[in-house]
């Protein structure tokens, strides 16, 4: 049950990974005056309240569904169905609000105020990307509710939980951990990737959710 519940999560992961916000948050936290401090506080808080509010969901959800299978398939098909139709809609919100050919996109706000911070506010916006990202948090309500209908030990939730975690703070991880070395090449490597994550956020959003809202919806059809 411990692998096969982590073999259905992680797949999720995988948006988290490459999820456009918290990557360009990260890279200009690298390339700002006290980038190396900065973007590891960054990291840190991220992953820290991203496991915490995985953790929570997993807890709430744990013990919801019963023993009796008939009830537990109905309890797995409603689920998938309820999240690939959220999936569905998120990408079909990202697909309507991608930049028209031709316009820029609009940076947000606070990347303009983000080299004046220190570990602290870096740590701060860490955690209010890793909990209140509205991109992100579908995907842990998913993730916590796998882990939760999963009839885990307590042990194994918080280790399926952590594991989870880690692996969708890669992108993260990489770029804390390579930015550091601070050599032109990576530099001018991160500013173009800042770019590019910038300009086409919306899109690689859209297609990670068709994903795993098709992912989802192949999970609620294995359950009949």
């Amino acid at each position: 049950m411990f692998w096969h519940v982590l073999g259905d999560i992680l797949p999720l992961s995988v948006a988290v990974i490459v999820s456009p916000l918290p990557l360009v948050a990260v890279i200009s936290l690298m390339l700002g005056p006290k980038g190396r401090v900065n973007a590891l506080a960054f990291t840190v808080a991220f992953a820290l309240s991203f496991f915490a509010l995985v953790l929570g969901l997993a807890s709430g959800s744990k013990g919801t569904t019963q023993n009796d299978s008939f009830f537990a398939q109905v309890i797995h098909i409603v689920i998938g169905f309820a999240f690939a139709a959220l999936f569905f809609f998120l990408a079909y919100r990202c697909w309507k609000k991608r930049p028209k050919k031709g316009v820029e996109p609009v940076e947000p706000k606070w990347l303009a105020a983000i080299d004046s911070f220190g570990p602290v506010k870096s740590a701060g916006l860490g955690i209010v990307l890793g909990i209140a990202n509205v991109k992100n948090v579908p995907i842990a309500i998913a993730a916590g509710a796998s882990i939760g209908n999963a009839q885990l030990e307590w042990s194994l939730v918080f280790v399926v939980s952590a594991v989870f975690v880690l692996v969708s703070c890669l992108g993260l991880i990489t770029i804390t951990v390579v930015g550091g070395v601070g050599s032109r090449t990576i530099i001018d490597t991160l500013n173009s990737a800042k770019a590019t994550l910038i300009r086409h956020n919306n899109l690689i959003l859209a297609v990670l959710f068709v994903i795993l809202g098709a992912l989802q919806l192949g999970r609620a059809f294995e359950a009949f």
